[in-house]
């Protein structure tokens, strides 16, 4: 399928790993020029040499902490300084740490939510008058199943989870006055390093990695990063042009409700 996506300049951020690096390489190799952003410059680095000698001059690497509202507002005028525009917007970056409710402080549920929620808010409300401006754009918010799956064990991803996808549709609402289509990502167990560090925490105690993995979803396997970087780079292209204010889940089946 033609994504037309060449020429589109995109912001990725969490690019230095996971499914935002896996984003980030597969913008790449449909043309469009990206930002990636995250913490970490090393892994950053990983990712502009995987994008290999086709990607220069299309991929920037900045070391962002999303925590910090200016920050935020930088990377998009580097983004802006460096191609021009942004066309799409990937959020991605930020997790949120496990653990018993009673054990887990305040600082905890703030340093987790300033991260997950507030920075997908901020680079949001960044892009947005670029966006309107160009008469165009599209929001992609990477959010995850713990949003539909409330867990003792995991409140504070999940309700910032929930808090997203609420966000995500009602930011729809407003985007749709500056014709600016958003659109939510539910990923399920996908093969990340983040999966790899809590796979204790998520699966029977007993058996190894391999069989705990495989019991994850009734497919008998864990998602792919590249698999969600599929779908969201169909989402961010206009082949996906009515599909507006959905969080829309990728999970192996593993969510079996009613909802999402």
């Amino acid at each position: 399928m033609q994504l037309d996506l060449e020429g589109k300049v995109a912001i990725v951020t969490g690019g230095s790993k996971g499914i935002g690096r896996a984003t980030a390489l597969s913008l790449i190799a449909e043309g469009a020029s990206v930002l990636v952003c995250a913490r970490g410059q090393e892994a950053l680095d990983e990712t502009v040499r995987l994008a290999g000698e086709q990607a220069a001059g299309k991929i920037v690497a900045m070391s962002a902490d999303l925590t910090q509202g200016e920050v935020i507002t930088a990377v998009v005028a580097r983004c802006v300084a460096e191609f021009g525009r942004v066309d799409i917007l990937v959020n991605n970056a930020g997790s949120a740490r496990p653990g018993d409710f009673l054990e887990l402080p305040d600082e905890a549920w703030l340093d987790d939510w300033t991260l997950k929620f507030f920075g997908y808010m901020r680079m949001a409300r960044a892009v947005l008058p670029h966006m309107q401006h160009q008469q165009g754009g599209v929001i992609v918010n990477v959010i995850g199943t713990g949003a539909l799956k409330p867990m003792g064990n995991y409140m504070i991803g999940g309700a910032a989870n929930a808090a997203l996808n609420h966000f995500t549709k009602a930011l729809a609402d407003e985007g749709s006055k500056k014709k600016v289509r958003v659109v939510g990502v539910n990923p399920g167990p996908i093969l990340t390093e983040r999966l790899q560090r809590f796979i204790s925490t998520f699966s029977p105690q007993s058996g190894s990695p391999e069989e705990a993995l495989q019991k994850m979803t009734p497919i008998g396997r864990v998602g792919q990063p590249e698999e969600v970087a599929d779908l969201i780079l169909f989402l961010a292209s206009d082949r996906a042009a009515f599909i507006h204010g959905a969080n829309i889940t990728i999970d192996g089946g593993a969510n079996q409700g009613l909802m999402g």
